[in-house]
Parts: C-alpha cells; sequence; structure tokens
C-alpha cells in the first residue's frame, strides 16, 4: 500500500508539472494563435480558474509562511 501511494503521489506531481507546461502552451496560443472568436469562448473559464489556483495559492503559502 506504501509503494501504491507513492507511485499515485508521484504521478499527482507529474501531472502538476504537465499542468504548467500546459498553462505557458495556452500562453503562446493567447498570444500568436487566438482568433477573437476563440478568445471569447475560453476568456472567463480561463479567468475564473487562473483567480481560484492563484487564491488559493496565495493562501496556502501565506499559511506555510506564519508556521
Amino acid at each position: 500500500m506504501e509503494e501504491r501511494a507513492s507511485v499515485l503521489a508521484h504521478r499527482d506531481i507529474e501531472d502538476l508539472h504537465r499542468a504548467v507546461d500546459y498553462l505557458n502552451l495556452t500562453t503562446q496560443w493567447v498570444q500568436s494563435k487566438a482568433s477573437p472568436d476563440q478568445l471569447d469562448s475560453v476568456t472567463d473559464a480561463l479567468l475564473l480558474a487562473m483567480h481560484d489556483l492563484r487564491s488559493t495559492l496565495v493562501r496556502k503559502k501565506a499559511d506555510r509562511l506564519m508556521k
């Protein structure tokens, strides 16, 4: 069970690193390829998701620094 938990934890971290890469690819797409209609279809969802993620990361980091 411990080995399986370790494998799953490692996969979670790999998934998060891929998410960071995907955010960077998304930035490149927005800057160089996206049409106005494409941007209209994704902007609100991306902004909300990024806001939620940023808020959570900032709160968690503040909690860690306060300990």
